[in-house]
């Protein structure tokens, strides 16, 4: 998304900001929870893998293999904690839920008059569609004025750019080249080790078949 709209705005409009938010209490509170109960349990296994030689990230293989078993984990985690948001009690909205207080605003709008029914886009177009929301033919906004509380850093064009400042990217034919090598093995099988035991046995059978061929 970051790639996406500095190629169509350019670097001086700002259209996307890195960073800390100053202002939102609420979606800081979100991304602290986030944090706490999903990325921090992933980011202490990658260093266990990490620090026991178990992982390097400058192989295209553990890179694959990583992706592969620990993004269906991560995602289903993500999941549970988004469940767990949207039913947990704000204290400031009288113990409301989210859900609740969406429902609420909702039959308001319907008695209105505003509320449309219309459920908005088919989900299934707007994840498909890698320019869904983007408007090749609308005006440029006047550039944003300097702002010294944003730090803005160079961005990596490309995967080959992205690889080389050092970011993991897994390219989707790769993985679907992996997937077609490895058809048979379940890399979501719950091994009762938070998926260390089927990321290494992955990365042992993709070494074997890559050595083979």
């Amino acid at each position: 998304m970051e790639r996406l709209l500095i190629a169509h705005w350019g670097e001086a409009h700002r259209a996307y900001l890195r960073g800390r938010s100053l202002h939102n209490i609420r979606i800081e509170r979100l991304w602290r929870d986030v944090r706490k109960d999903t990325l921090e349990t992933y980011r202490q296994i990658f260093i266990y893998l990490t620090d026991h030689d178990l992982l390097d990230m400058k192989n295209p293989i553990h890179c694959a293999c990583l992706f592969l078993v620990y993004q269906p984990r991560i995602q289903a985690s993500l999941d549970r904690t988004r469940d767990g948001w949207n039913h947990h009690k704000i204290r400031t909205e009288r113990n409301k839920t989210p859900l609740a207080l969406y429902e609420i605003s909702r039959e308001a709008a319907m008695k209105r008059g505003y509320w449309t029914g219309d459920p908005g886009d088919d989900l299934e177009d707007v994840v498909n569609d890698p320019l869904y929301g983007y408007d090749g033919e609308a005006p440029l906004p006047p550039p944003a004025e300097a702002d010294d509380t944003v730090n803005t850093t160079e961005t990596p064009v490309g995967t080959d750019g992205e690889r080389e400042a050092g970011i993991c990217v897994n390219d989707d034919d790769e993985l679907d080249a992996v997937k077609e090598l490895m058809p048979d093995f379940d890399f979501e099988e719950d091994d009762h080790n938070w998926g260390i035991d089927v990321y290494c046995r992955a990365v042992v059978v993709l070494t074997t078949i890559m050595a083979e061929h």
